[in-house]
């Protein structure tokens, strides 16, 4: 059955529309209503007062972690209209007062970087301070300034996107160049080894996926970045646009927010495929199968370390100038700008030695490096800083200590060996023409040691001697 009311409690009810303009925490009118992404409003202060115990929507109990609300000016605006059909006194921002001394907001602490009243001055002594007017502007242009910074963030990433973006281009034109020479390979060998060919270009394919994921990857949290970053900079300009007052009160949040320290992962030292492992000394590696047809290399270049000058063939046994500087990635391992080349293959442990043909050439530097030194900046050579060589320049030949060693030669060498012994410390240097010693370096190493080349911006290519093949049973 209908409930009858009397007229005076009808009167005593609130309208309908006063119901809709109330806010559900305090049960008054909003004040500065703000709007959530489920669709609900709420007064500025109770929702803040509200997330300062739960970080949720008060009437669904959304989870709002990361959300910024927005301003209603819709239900503001339709608020204060209300209050004026009512004939009651409109409240706006300009009514908010200090809450210690119930004062209009006069000055703005620098320090503090909020407004106060005048009576606040006692509480702020030492403290800059300066009238409202100009406290706008100020704080405009700090977090103009701050957007300009992520601006200039957004541009770096969206310039490591197109790196990246470039860096698989080139991943992949490793992969259809090491698929060209492998194939080549077996073709010569074709009737043993149908089944080893196809296992070689398998694996080929699997790092090139695997290193494109990699890369996309990092293209990925770059998109998220700059999505991110974006979003950032439109809330806080948006946020700019608030009312004076308001924009002064929520400065420290904006300003917090504006600030942005995560950075992508650049430096990652096996983006590129690994070639080496794929192509070098491929027929030695079926030597059981096809030894008339072997040529072993006792060490590889590497040709992810090589500079951007030197030209390398494809077996990567040979190095020299190139034509002009080639479009090769940045990536960590390689040398920039010094002319050099590493051995695939670090020691750590054993005996090696290595033939080097340098025929002619008028300026080169030979030996072994420890791995950490450096690849993006020129450095001298010498032991003291990790390098153990010799080399050949302006007619004389030196052992690149600190300060130099010359070295006396019966007759220019074009063929030099290298011996390294890891247990007893020692580098050596011989004239394999004449078999005579040219220099021996004895010191710590202290970390993985690479072979070294440096065949200067010179035409006469320097070359890796195959070993000869011994075969005994065991």
């Amino acid at each position: 059955m209908a409930e009858c009311l009397s007229d005076d409690e009808m009167a005593d009810r609130p309208s309908l529309i006063e119901d809709d303009l109330t806010c559900p925490v305090c049960k008054s009118l909003f004040q500065n209503p703000v709007l959530l992404s489920c669709g609900h409003s709420f007064c500025s202060a109770c929702l803040e007062s509200s997330w300062a115990v739960k970080k949720q929507c008060p009437i669904c109990r959304k989870n709002c972690d990361g959300e910024q609300p927005i301003p209603n000016r819709s239900l503001k605006s339709t608020c204060e209209s209300y209050q004026k059909e009512k004939g009651w006194r409109v409240t706006s921002a300009s009514d908010v007062i200090c809450g210690i001394h119930k004062s209009d907001f006069q000055l703005f602490c620098v320090r503090d970087e909020a407004p106060i009243c005048v009576e606040c001055v006692t509480l702020h002594g030492g403290h800059d301070l300066m009238p409202m007017s100009e406290a706008l502007p100020f704080c405009k242009a700090e977090l103009n300034l701050k957007i300009s910074i992520l601006d200039e963030k957004v541009e770096y990433f969206r310039k490591l996107k197109k790196r990246f973006g470039d860096t698989m281009s080139f991943i992949q034109a490793q992969s259809e160049q090491a698929e060209m020479q492998i194939r080549s390979e077996f073709d010569r060998l074709r009737a043993l080894l149908n089944t080893e060919e196809e296992s070689r270009v398998l694996a080929v394919k699997k790092e090139e996926e695997q290193k494109k994921v990699k890369i996309k990857e990092k293209i990925s949290c770059l998109n998220t970045e700059i999505k991110a970053l974006s979003e950032l900079i439109q809330s806080v300009k948006r946020e700019m646009g608030a009312e004076d007052l308001n924009f002064l009160l929520n400065f420290q949040n904006m300003k917090q927010r504006a600030q942005w320290t995560s950075e992508p992962n650049t430096k990652d030292p096996d983006e590129l495929i690994n070639m080496s492992k794929h192509l070098g000394s491929l027929g030695f590696k079926i030597w059981a199968k096809m030894q008339s047809y072997i040529t072993c290399l006792p060490v590889l270049m590497d040709p992810n370390t090589a500079s951007p000058w030197l030209s390398m063939t494809p077996d990567f046994s040979s190095v020299h100038k190139s034509s002009g500087r080639q479009s090769l990635p940045d990536n960590a391992e390689r040398f920039d700008p010094c002319v050099f080349v590493l051995g695939s293959e670090g020691f750590t442990a054993g005996r090696h030695r290595w033939d080097v043909h340098v025929g002619d050439n008028p300026k080169w530097i030979l030996g072994v490096c420890k791995e950490s030194v450096s690849r993006k900046r020129k450095f001298t050579v010498t032991t003291d800083g990790g390098v153990w060589t010799i080399g050949l320049s302006k007619g004389e030949y030196h052992a690149l200590t600190s300060p130099r060693t010359s070295l006396k030669v019966e007759r220019r060498p074009e063929t030099v060996r290298v011996k390294l012994n890891m247990e007893k410390g020692e580098v050596s240097f011989w004239d394999l023409g004449n078999n005579k010693h040219l220099c021996t370096y004895t010191d710590k190493f202290p970390e993985k040691l690479f072979p070294l080349f440096g065949p200067g911006l010179h035409d006469t290519p320097m070359a890796v001697l195959p070993s000869n093949i011994t075969i005994r049973k065991l």
